[in-house]
């Protein structure tokens, strides 16, 4: 979930991503790479990822730091 939760605060702040398994899940659960690369992704896009995180965050009570430095301060504005 956290992993979901990075890709797609990155795809919000205009990066193309990708999720990538760089050892098998059968032996090592935590080995998720994120390629990102700055580029084109569409405002629909941006606002559906940032959707999802909030979603997450709320139905899970989370607070992924990233998020808060992404976001909170911008809110307080």
């Amino acid at each position: 979930m956290t992993d979901a939760i990075r890709g797609n605060l990155l795809e919000a702040s205009g990066y193309r991503t990708q999720m990538l398994e760089f050892i098998d899940m059968e032996h090592s659960p935590k080995n998720i790479l994120i390629r990102a690369v700055k580029g084109t992704v569409t405002e629909k896009r941006k606002q559906d990822a940032l959707k999802e995180v909030q979603e997450l965050i709320e139905t899970f009570g989370l607070r992924p730091t990233l998020y808060e430095l992404l976001y909170e301060e911008k809110r307080n504005e």
